[in-house]
């Protein structure tokens, strides 16, 4: 019976690391994505010392027999390895090169359209777009998903009108038309393994409605651990060959197990039907 608690508990883990690796592929082209990486740890174990006889030859390993519980999927953790460069030259285009996120907001309305909160976001992804905002009463710089860019106050960038050019200097200072507009809030989380992933290659800032991100979090780019390129992004830093691989190791796992189920199920079959005769 413990073979069967076993082999079912590592293929739950193993199914979750295989829905892992399926993600990690499916981002493969997502601009600024950061792979995850599926580590197990061992269930309870137990240790049966009252042996018959002692061991009739030296041994390197602990006097008793080790009995475990299976295995499961303890952490998924991010990846933080640099993404290639992909050039663009289109200037809303922002890659980060080092440690550090773009902190986006948006506003949540009720269904009266009165603004109730915002929501602040974390973000590797830099291909932002300038589009007019009523809310913000001017252009912003926006994400695909809606997005805005904040500035390193955590406030909205806002552009009175349509400009004919916008630069980006290394160290964030954004300018539009020769006006400077202050500079680009570029965040550095302690522990990105805490993140929570909330979708759109997004994940939850933790900070509440109007709250300066200084408090809570690092400036990367005056503290220089980073700096920004105008005109590029930073590719999903997923190696399709290694996601291969372990897709292949994964599959390999999942049928050893499967395998041992049957054959601990025959094998009680058989004790079974030793008990009837």
């Amino acid at each position: 019976m413990q073979s069967l608690n076993i082999s079912t508990a590592a293929m739950r883990g193993i199914q979750q690391a295989l829905d892992n690796t399926s993600n990690n592929l499916a981002n493969l082209d997502t601009v600024g994505y950061k792979r995850r990486v599926a580590s197990f740890s061992e269930l309870l174990s137990d240790s049966m010392n009252e042996q018959p006889a002692a061991d009739s030859v030296n041994r390197d390993t602990p006097a008793g027999l080790r009995i475990g519980s299976g295995a499961r999927l303890g952490l998924t953790k991010l990846d933080l390895g640099q993404g290639s460069m992909k050039q663009t030259d289109v200037p809303t285009d922002v890659m980060i090169e080092g440690e550090g996120y773009f902190l986006v907001t948006r506003k949540i309305k009720d269904a009266n359209g009165a603004i109730i909160q915002e929501e602040n976001r974390l973000t590797r992804d830099g291909n932002f777009k300038v589009q007019f905002n009523a809310d913000e009463g001017g252009y912003v710089l926006h994400t695909a998903s809606g997005y805005i860019l904040t500035d390193n106050n955590g406030v909205p960038f806002v552009l009175p009108e349509p400009v004919q050019s916008i630069q980006i200097s290394q160290n964030g200072e954004l300018m539009a038309d020769g006006n400077p507009y202050g500079n680009i809030g570029l965040w550095k989380v302690d522990n990105p393994d805490q993140l929570q992933q909330v979708g759109q290659n997004l994940y939850d800032a933790q900070l509440a409605s109007g709250d300066n991100p200084a408090t809570k979090y690092a400036n990367a780019l005056e503290d220089g651990i980073a700096t920004l390129r105008q005109g590029a992004l930073e590719v999903s830093n997923v190696n399709m060959m290694e996601e291969m691989s372990q897709l292949v190791n994964i599959q390999r796992a999942y049928q050893l197990n499967s395998r041992a189920i049957g054959i601990s199920d025959q094998m009680m079959g058989i004790a079974n039907s030793l008990r009837s005769r």
